[in-house]
């Protein structure tokens, strides 16, 4: 399915810019009218993963280009996030070990992937000509008149 309308959003690899794409995903969530909460998973995946590009595929290194593109489907939103760092191995990824009920036991990092698969419907991870892309996206529900 053809996208209706896609942003292109492109920032250099410093973490100070990050906030930059999480401000831009939460003003077209708003003009989407899509609900608060919804809104705040949009931008804390979108956020976590150009975060961990700056972090891990550039690890911190300023100069590079991190690229979101924002897809708008009539049914869902699709995020792309795309570099040319080092790429990420999903098999290295283990599984999160702990009780959601019991505070003491959430580990303080690692926490990325889980968080994107948790929050949003559906991921994926590739690498195509030597970039990395990350997609995410979350489907949308219509918006329920008030009785």
């Amino acid at each position: 399915m053809e996208a209706a309308s896609m942003i292109r959003l492109v920032i250099e690899s410093r973490i100070e810019n990050v906030s930059l794409v999480g401000s831009a995903v939460r003003g077209i969530a708003d003009m989407l009218s899509i609900d608060a909460i919804t809104c705040y998973h949009l931008e804390l995946c979108v956020v976590e993963a150009v975060t961990n590009v700056t972090k891990h595929a550039y690890s911190s290194e300023p100069g590079h280009s991190v690229e979101v593109d924002i897809l708008r489907y009539p049914d869902r939103l699709t995020f792309k996030i795309g570099d040319s760092g080092k790429s990420m191995d999903l098999s290295k990824i283990e599984p999160l070990c702990f009780d959601p009920l019991k505070v003491e036991t959430l580990p303080e990092r690692g926490m990325g992937i889980f968080i994107l698969k948790s929050l949003m419907d559906e991921i994926s991870y590739e690498v195509i000509n030597g970039r990395n892309i990350l997609t995410m996206s979350k489907y949308l529900k219509a918006k329920k008149d008030p009785a």
